[in-house]
């Protein structure tokens, strides 16, 4: 159950020392509040909406986290829809029957577990996704943004312009 990033998540979004955008003044910039897995989840409404996958070697080795941190568990349903919906869509371009679909989804979700995923094709896929996100993100946010606030207006634009008309 564990989440990997993109390897260029850490660099993009300036974080050390537990904070993101660590380049910006303190009293300027409340990133202290956003987490990793922000970014993370950020990557993955891109990834999962565009139908993205990134690639396997493009993740860092280890995980950044196992399960959802505290501000997400309630939405582990909604993040475990996004999933399938993409894969959907995704597979939708193949020769599959609905007993097809039906055995690739089954293999994507896991009730029993705390993130709706199963462990071992759920969570890939999440992962993929997120990275796919990251790459799209990273071409089209640059010069890459120097604090949370710089980031969230410029994301919001980039759904609203690119990724919500796809």
């Amino acid at each position: 159950m564990s989440f990997v990033l993109h390897k260029g998540v850490r660099d993009y979004f300036g974080y050390r020392d537990q904070r993101m955008f660590h380049n910006t003044p303190k009293e300027h910039d409340r990133s202290r509040d956003l987490l990793l897995f922000d970014a993370y989840y950020a990557c993955l409404l891109v990834g999962t909406c565009l139908s993205g996958l990134g690639n396997e070697s493009d993740l860092e080795g280890t995980n950044f986290i196992d399960g959802y941190p505290e501000p997400f568990r309630d939405s582990k349903e909604f993040i475990a829809g996004l999933i399938v919906e993409a894969e959907l869509r995704r597979l939708d371009t193949e020769n599959y029957s609905d007993r097809d679909f039906e055995r690739e989804i089954a293999k994507l979700l896991d009730v029993n577990s705390p993130t709706r995923l199963s462990d071992v094709a759920g969570i890939a896929k999440a992962n993929l996704y997120a990275a796919g996100g990251f790459e799209f993100i990273l071409e089209k946010l640059q010069p890459k943004p120097v604090s949370a606030q710089e980031f969230l207006l410029r994301f919001h634009d980039l759904w609203e312009q690119e990724v919500s008309r796809k």
